[in-house]
């Protein structure tokens, strides 16, 4: 018998806080645990905008002291870099206001 696979994704949104960003990835300061390996689209509040870039990821430390975490993403290149790619806002030098994480996770 040949069964068909679903496949369902799950999403959140996360408020975080930009701790450090750059070209290839960003360090987030969140009050929720993130796992390893999550993949989402993160967007970026900045003065002229809004930006997004698909992340993932990469490490999840508790904050010393504190109640939240420290939160490692990489940026995946999914896409080219386009007017409103957060790579794009980082080379014209804006600073980011506030941000947010949309993770899914594959059922």
């Amino acid at each position: 018998m040949n069964q068909s696979k679903s496949l369902g994704v799950l999403m959140r949104e996360v408020r975080v806080r930009v701790v450090n960003i750059s070209r290839v990835g960003t360090l987030l300061e969140s009050s929720k645990r993130m796992a390893v390996g999550t993949l989402g689209r993160l967007r970026l509040r900045m003065a002229d905008g809004e930006y997004i870039e698909d992340i993932e990821v990469v490490r999840c430390d508790a904050v010393e002291g504190g109640d939240g975490f420290h939160i490692g993403m990489r940026f995946l290149f999914t896409t080219s870099r386009h007017a409103q790619s957060i790579r794009s806002a980082l080379a014209r030098s804006d600073t980011p206001r506030s941000a947010a994480i949309e993770t899914s996770r594959t059922m």
